[in-house]
């Protein structure tokens, strides 16, 4: 991908990373597990790549937050840094919860997105299209959101990532990004 589009996508998503980042911190409870694999700082560079991908496929301010959402609550109910099945659900349930309790809009796409990331794509994307056969963009965040997350599998060693499951043209545009976020930090790259 060009630096200079790159660069003007970040320009656009700097205050919106910034200001669920800073939710994500102040307001979302990460349940302790043994490793740093799914943590705040995973779920930080997910929340950069899905809307760096969310620009640029020029979704609107409502299904940018939905992928925002989606990123700051995902990994949040993890039992385990291992395969875990089940902790997007229980996430997924917090988050419902957490907008019962507040004044965070609730998306149902958001909720469906998380409770089904760490689930077989086949399924995931038959339960999105069951539960919003009007809204092709539902199928499009979760695609997005299961390739944000797939490309910062880099923290898990340099072969973590195949690039032939990768869903978008723009997350495989994103690969080498991906890694110097991974060295970097979303913070320092949004900094210039």
């Amino acid at each position: 991908m060009e630096t200079a589009r790159i660069e003007n996508v970040l320009e656009d998503v700097k205050q919106p990373y910034k200001r669920w980042s800073e939710f994500m911190e102040q307001e979302v409870d990460f349940w302790k597990v043994e490793k740093d694999w799914h943590t705040k700082p995973h779920c930080a560079r997910v929340l950069l790549l899905a809307l760096i991908m969310g620009r640029l496929n020029h979704l609107c301010i409502a299904e940018l937050e939905a992928l925002a959402m989606s990123a700051v609550f995902h990994d949040s109910r993890r039992q385990d840094d291992w395969l875990d099945v089940g902790h997007g659900q229980r996430a997924a349930d917090y988050y419902r919860t957490y907008c019962e309790k507040t004044e965070l809009n609730y998306d149902h796409r958001t909720y469906y997105i998380m409770a089904f990331h760490d689930r077989d794509d086949e399924l995931g994307l038959r339960i999105l299209r069951e539960k919003f056969p009007d809204d092709p963009d539902a199928v499009l965040l979760y695609q997005i959101f299961k390739d944000a997350d797939a490309l910062d599998r880099f923290r898990l060693g340099a072969d973590a990532l195949d690039v032939k499951y990768l869903r978008t043209g723009e997350a495989k545009d994103l690969v080498e990004f991906a890694k110097m976020l991974l060295e970097t930090g979303p913070e320092k790259l949004l900094e210039g």
